[in-house]
């Protein structure tokens, strides 16, 4: 097993595995929720299928073995802001992504979520999209909350730019490869 520590990514994937093995089953969600998050690293030659299992074998290792608590005192240190809310964002995702959201899932989740020290209005942005994201009934229940015609998703944006404080869609956004650009 390697030092899942010496790798951000493996981090990531370690978190993960801390909150899928938090209800001590794995669903076929969760499952193909890994698989997409690190997916893309193996179609980019990033890592090869071998390594991709590599990474989450070693991940719930890790985890199956080290207490959460120890492991998120030693990576939170050296974790910039951006790697911490990514983390968060995905593990949002992971627990909702099967529809049921298990007691276990959130007592890790608030584990990361206190550690990682966000603000309310991180949290409460985070959480309204990753349920809006996941919660498909408001497409089959014309009751929903979120389709009731004075529903608004609010999200404060840090915005840096010369268009007057406006959100613009660029070609420069971090991290993302444009294959489609000529």
């Amino acid at each position: 097993m390697v030092n899942v520590l010496n790798s951000p990514l493996y981090v990531l994937a370690t978190c993960i595995a801390y909150l899928v093995n938090a209800d001590t089953r794995t669903t076929f969600e969760e499952k193909a929720k890994l698989i997409t998050i690190f997916g893309k690293h193996v179609s980019r030659n990033e890592m090869t299928h071998a390594e991709l299992h590599g990474v989450m074998t070693d991940a719930f290792d890790f985890a199956s073995k080290i207490d959460v608590d120890r492991f998120i005192a030693q990576i939170t240190p050296k974790m910039p802001p951006g790697q911490r809310i990514s983390i968060v964002i995905n593990l949002y995702d992971a627990m909702l992504v099967d529809g049921q959201v298990a007691a276990g899932e959130r007592v890790i989740l608030n584990k990361f979520v206190g550690a990682f020290d966000l603000s309310r209005d991180t949290m409460r942005s985070i959480r309204e999209i990753m349920m809006l994201k996941n919660d498909t009934s408001i497409f089959t229940d014309d009751n929903h909350p979120y389709n009731e015609p004075s529903y608004t998703l609010d999200i404060k944006l840090n915005i840096n730019d010369d268009a007057n404080g406006k959100p613009q869609l660029t070609d420069n956004v971090a991290g993302v490869k444009e294959k489609w650009k000529s």
